[in-house]
């Protein structure tokens, strides 16, 4: 038995920052998604209403898709 053995090897070392890349990509990808399915959801929603309960909301229809594609908090 030696005294000194390095915590980690080179192969675990990579195993490691390959399972924290692959972490983070997953993170990103799974982030995108459910974006994308919200945006999805809000230009259902608004989509199903007539041009009258659009207006009393302050919206048209060419706002949806603005609407839906914002990246902020509403207001």
């Amino acid at each position: 038995m030696t005294l000194f053995q390095p915590a980690l090897t080179i192969m675990q070392t990579g195993s490691l920052l390959l399972r924290g890349f692959l972490a983070v990509i997953i993170g990103i990808a799974r982030k995108k998604i459910t974006a994308t399915l919200e945006q999805r959801r809000i230009r259902s929603a608004l989509g199903k209403l007539d041009d009258y309960m659009l207006k009393d909301m302050g919206i048209t229809r060419s706002d949806i898709e603005r609407i839906a594609n914002r990246s902020y908090p509403p207001r």
